[in-house]
C-alpha cells in the first residue's frame, strides 16, 4: 500500500464505492484518487462514530456496501496487519475510539484476497445502548439465562444464577417472575465484557461508567397469570431486539407462541435461544427444532431459521439481524455453558436498531413507566427518553393530570442514568428522574413529561388501523379490549368504524374510546389489543 505516513490506511466504500483510482494514468492522479477516497472513509467512520458510538466494518472489501473498506485486493496478511494498524492510528487520534479485529479471512471469490471484520467502537465516557427483551414460555429458563449472562458464571441447576437478579422473595420462592426487571450486561470498547460474579445490580454505576456499550436485559414473565406485564414490558421499554427462550425439553408450548406474535406485532426483530440441551433426550430436541423450523416458515412470520454454530455464523447473524427476514437459533446450556460463548459475541456485535441521534435535535419527551417516592429526594420517575436532551432544572410539563388531564409545568431536579448521577440525558437512554413541587400521587405509569413547545393534550378518543389476528366470532361496535400503546394499558371500546363487522385476519379503522381516563396518544405509534389473548395489533393515525 503506497500511502503517506499520516494517510488512513484504509476507506469505506461509502456510496457504492465510485471513487475508484484510475489505472494507467499517471502516478499523481492516482495518488489524489486515493486519498480522497480514504479521506470519505474517514470522515463516514467519524460520523457514525459520533452518531451511534460503533461500526462494523469489513478491511479489505471489494463489495460496494457501506460497511466495506479499502484498500481493495489485500494479498498478503502482512498487507492485511499494516492496514488495520493504520485504521486503529485514525480511529483513536480523529474518533476516541478503539479497535478489535473480529476474524480474518480469505475471500470467497477467485482474487482470494485477504479480509477482516473490525468493530470499532468509541470508548467509555457515552455508553451505547441496546435494550433486549426476555421472552418465553413459563419455566424456559429466562431469568436463569439473565443471571448466567450478567455474572458471568454458570447455574448449578436448582436455580442459583436467577435468585441473584430476582426482585422479590415470592419470585425465589416459586421461581417464577412476576415484575419486569432490568439488567445491565456492560462491554467495553474492545469487546470484553466487564461484568464478572461480583456484579451486583445495586451499585452497577462504576462498571458502566467504564463501558462502551450496554446491553439492557429486560427481564419478563412467562407466566399466563402477567401476561399483561409482559405486554406492557414489550410495548413500553421500547426493545431492540427480542430474546425469545425456549426450552429444550418443553417445546414450543404455553405462552411462547403468545410472546412471539406480539413481538411480530411491533415488529421488533426476534432471535432465538434453545436451552437445557444438556437434559434434554436427543428425540424430543428433534421434535421442538422441527415445530420451531414450522412456526419460522408460517406466512405470518416468514423468517429463515440460522442455527448459529460458529462465529462466522453470529457475524452474518449480526449484520442482518435489523432486516427481520432471519431467525437466529442459539443451542445452550445455563449449566455445562455451551453456546453461551457464541450469545456473548452475538450481543457485543448487534446493532441499535432505532436512529435515536436523528430524534435528537426534536423537543424532550420522557415515557414515565415506574414512579417512587424516595425519602430525602421525594418523587422520582423512571421511564424512557423518547426524543430530545433533557438536563437538570430542565422545565417540562408532566401530564395527563389524574385528577383534570391537564399538562403541568415541572422542573428536573436530578438525573440518575444507570445508578450514576449524571447532568443529561439523551434520546434512547432510560432514566431516573427527580421532580421538583411533585407528589408520589400526581403521578402514574403512563404519564409523559413533554416540551412546552409541543402543546401536547390528552385524548379520550382516536383513530387507529387495525389488523385482526385472531378472534372466534365477530368483533362489532362497542366491542371493548385492553389497548396496550408504548407505556399505555387501559381498556377500551370501538364508537365507530368503516364496515359492518370484523372477523379473524380483517383490516379496517377504527375508532376506540378510553374507558377510564384520556391519554396521551401520538401519531404513529403501534399496538397491540388483547381480550384474554392477543387479538389484534394496530397504528394511530390520528387522535
Amino acid at each position: 500500500t503506497n500511502l503517506a505516513e499520516g494517510q488512513a490506511a484504509a476507506s469505506f466504500c461509502a456510496g457504492g464505492g465510485h471513487a475508484t483510482s484510475r489505472r494507467g494514468g499517471e502516478e499523481t492522479g492516482e495518488e489524489t484518487a486515493g486519498e480522497d477516497k480514504i479521506e470519505r472513509g474517514t470522515q463516514f467512520m467519524l460520523t457514525e462514530l459520533e452518531n451511534v458510538g460503533e461500526v462494523l466494518v469489513e478491511v479489505g472489501s471489494t463489495s460496494s456496501m457501506r460497511h466495506a473498506w479499502g484498500p481493495c485486493s489485500i494479498q498478503t496478511e502482512e498487507e492485511l496487519d499494516e492496514a488495520v494498524e493504520r485504521l486503529r492510528d485514525v480511529a483513536l487520534a480523529r474518533g476516541k475510539a478503539d479497535v478489535k479485529v473480529i476474524r480474518k479471512r480469505r475471500a470467497d471469490d477467485e482474487s482470494k484476497c485477504f479480509l477482516a471484520d473490525v468493530e470499532v467502537r468509541r470508548q467509555a465516557g457515552k455508553p451505547l445502548e441496546v435494550r433486549l427483551a426476555v421472552i418465553g414460555n413459563v419455566d424456559s429458563g429466562k431469568s436463569t439465562m439473565v443471571g448466567v449472562l450478567t455474572r458471568s458464571t454458570l447455574d448449578d441447576g436448582r436455580g442459583s444464577a436467577r435468585e441473584k437478579i430476582l426482585k422479590f422473595s415470592h419470585e425465589a420462592q416459586t421461581g417464577r417472575t412476576s415484575s419486569i426487571g432490568q439488567h445491565n450486561l456492560c462491554i467495553s470498547s474492545t469487546g470484553e465484557i466487564l461484568n464478572d460474579s461480583t456484579f451486583r445490580q445495586r451499585d452497577c454505576g462504576e462498571v458502566v461508567a467504564k463501558s462502551s456499550k450496554l446491553i439492557t436485559l429486560v427481564d419478563l414473565a412467562g407466566h399466563e397469570k402477567y401476561f399483561k406485564t409482559t405486554a406492557f414490558g414489550l410495548t413500553g421499554n421500547l426493545p431492540d431486539y427480542a430474546m425469545l427462550i425456549i426450552g429444550a425439553n418443553h417445546g414450543l408450548i404455553g405462552m411462547c407462541k403468545e410472546h412471539l406474535g406480539i413481538a411480530l406485532a411491533l415488529k421488533i426483530p426476534c432471535f432465538f435461544v434453545v436451552t437445557k440441551i444438556d437434559i434434554c433426550p436427543e428425540h424430543i430436541f428433534k421434535n421442538t427444532m422441527k415445530s420451531l423450523h414450522a412456526i419460522l416458515k408460517k406466512p405470518g412470520v416468514k423468517k429463515i431459521p440460522i442455527i448459529v454454530r460458529n462465529q462466522d455464523d453470529v457475524m452474518t447473524c449480526a449484520r442482518n439481524i435489523a432486516s427481520e427476514t432471519i431467525a437466529p437459533i442459539f443451542l445452550t446450556s445455563s449449566v455445562t455453558g455451551e453456546g453461551l460463548d457464541l450469545i456473548r459475541q452475538f450481543l457485543n456485535l448487534i446493532p441499535q436498531r432505532y436512529e435515536w441521534f436523528a430524534k435528537m435535535t426534536h423537543e424532550p419527551e420522557f415515557i414515565i413507566d415506574e414512579t417512587f417516592a424516595v425519602p430525602g429526594v421525594g418523587t422520582v420517575v423512571a421511564g424512557t427518553v423518547k426524543s430530545g436532551v433533557i438536563g437538570v432544572n430542565s422545565n417540562l410539563l408532566l401530564g395527563p393530570d389524574i385528577g383534570d388531564a391537564s399538562f403541568n409545568p415541572t422542573a428536573i431536579k436530578s438525573i440518575h442514568y444507570k445508578r450514576m448521577v449524571v447532568e443529561k440525558v439523551y434520546a434512547g437512554q432510560t432514566a431516573a428522574l427527580a421532580l421538583k413541587k411533585v407528589k408520589r400521587n400526581q403521578v402514574r405509569k403512563g404519564m409523559a413529561l413533554v416540551s412546552r413547545n409541543v402543546e401536547p393534550k390528552a385524548t379520550w378518543e382516536f383513530n387507529a388501523d387495525i389488523a385482526i389476528l385472531t378472534h372466534s366470532t365477530t368483533i362489532h361496535l362497542k366491542y371493548q379490549a385492553v389497548i396496550h400503546c408504548e407505556i399505555i394499558r387501559q381498556a377500551a371500546k370501538v364508537v365507530a368504524m368503516n364496515c359492518e363487522k370484523l372477523r379473524s385476519g380483517d383490516r379496517a379503522i377504527v375508532r376506540f374510546r378510553f374507558l377510564v381516563r384520556p391519554e396521551y396518544v401520538c401519531t404513529g405509534t403501534r399496538f397491540v389489543f388483547r381480550e384474554g389473548k392477543t387479538k389484534g395489533i394496530g397504528l394511530v393515525v390520528g387522535a
